[in-house]
């Protein structure tokens, strides 16, 4: 059984635990699986091909929301 790129040991498999959906966060899903976030912009290319042009005004918003989603992982709130 592969999860998340990581195989589990056939010994391991009836130790899998079920959780709701809520209960997982991205922060969950680093700290028990290893995942790592990827700036790469030829990550997914599939993603991207085959897409209208936009103009260069929402290519620099869409770059400052991007800057300001990675700045919010990097450096949390405290609430």
């Amino acid at each position: 059984m592969v999860l998340f790129g990581r195989t589990l040991l056939p010994s391991l498999k009836n130790m899998i635990q079920t959780i709701q959906s809520q209960e997982v966060s991205l922060r969950y899903l680093s700290d028990n699986f290893d995942l790592k976030l990827v700036r790469n912009e030829q990550f997914f290319r599939e993603w991207q091909d085959d897409l209208p042009e936009i103009s260069d005004l929402e290519k620099e918003l869409l770059n400052q929301v991007q800057e300001g989603y990675f700045n919010l992982l990097e450096y949390r709130p405290f609430l």
